[in-house]
């Protein structure tokens, strides 16, 4: 009897120390890898949606809908401060609504000229560059030698991707010109808005919830008005396309809530780099959903992306990891008192 109290406060205790010193240092990590899985899975059913004749931003409107209801969902159980204690608070708050909102919009609508998984090798490799160099200037954040090698590799990748498209391009010069100008767009309200959004939850504590509850609720109403502006919305539709409309809040609400949960751990820089998993992943489901299958260009340029998100992957968990048994060591010999 006693042998098996034994045994089982053991293996309580090596579980325990397996996720401290393998789980826990690669929370970032993970939840920045959740966010590629449903991102890439959200992008498929925007995909499917603007295919069944849903105006684009009509689909990003419902979608802001679907994260404001969950955030509305989770408040009255986690009672975070919906007010800010500062000017720069208040001021980060309202650029961090108003660059996820842009950089939600131009992303999406790239699926709407690109297949998801060309339109996220354009977007995700060019994002981890240009957050990196946003939050070394805006939060003095560096990146290491190894964290660089993975982002030129991303870079290379997206210069491939992008020169695939412009060499087999058979539609009109403005069609091409939008689909490569649109993903860039995308990035450049991307980046700031991950920077922006580390400062708030990573550097000042600022809730999770606070910073998406503002700008998901501010998204809605002003793509509501957008969508009535510039498109003529279409509110009957079919069991299939109202199903793919859910999936696209669901998927969206979760890719939201794991990027922030990522970014109060991890640099903006490493995150975005992370988060480029999401291009073999689309590309992936590009030919099981959509049966598009990329050049061998393309290829090589998605194979450079996610060697080099795999590189700064591995690298921040084994970094995080170090520092963790390096903490237990120290506790260990009472060093920390």
């Amino acid at each position: 009897m006693a042998t098996a109290t034994y045994n089982e406060e053991t293996t309580d205790r090596e579980g325990a120390g397996f996720a401290q010193t393998c789980l826990t240092p690669g929370a970032g990590v993970l939840y920045a890898l959740l966010h590629t899985v449903l991102s890439a899975t959200a992008s498929q059913f925007m995909a499917l949606g603007s295919q069944a004749g849903i105006p684009g931003l009509q689909l990003i409107f419902l979608m802001k809908c679907g994260e404001t209801l969950a955030a509305l969902l989770f408040l009255p159980f986690f009672r975070p401060k919906l007010t800010t204690e500062k000017g720069r608070q208040t001021l980060l708050l309202v650029l961090s609504t108003i660059t996820e909102n842009a950089g939600s919009v131009l992303q999406f609508m790239s699926f709407v000229f690109l297949v998801p998984g060309i339109a996220f090798g354009i977007i995700k490799g060019s994002l981890p560059l240009a957050t990196a160099c946003i939050g070394f200037l805006f939060l003095k954040e560096t990146v290491g030698v190894v964290d660089c090698f993975g982002i030129v590799l991303n870079v290379a990748g997206v210069v491939l991707v992008a020169y695939g498209l412009i060499i087999e391009n058979t539609s009109s010069t403005q069609r091409l010109t939008a689909s490569i100008l649109l993903p860039l767009a995308a990035t450049f309200g991307r980046a700031p808005s991950l920077v922006i959004s580390r400062s708030l939850i990573g550097v000042q504590k600022v809730s999770v919830l606070t910073v998406l509850f503002y700008a998901n609720m501010t998204g809605a109403v002003v793509l509501l008005g957008l969508t009535y502006l510039f498109e003529t919305p279409i509110w009957a539709m079919s069991a299939q396309t109202v199903g793919n409309v859910v999936g696209l809040c669901l998927c969206g609400c979760g890719a939201q809530f794991a990027t922030n949960l990522s970014l109060k751990t991890e640099k903006a820089g490493i995150t975005a780099t992370i988060r480029t998993f999401t291009i073999p992943l689309a590309v992936l489901l590009d030919y099981i959903v959509l049966s598009e299958l990329p050049s061998p260009l393309k290829s090589g340029g998605v194979v450079l992306i996610m060697f080099g998100t795999g590189v700064v992957a591995v690298y921040t968990w084994w970094r995080h990891r170090k520092e963790t048994l390096h903490k237990n060591l120290m506790q260990s010999l009472d060093f920390d008192k």
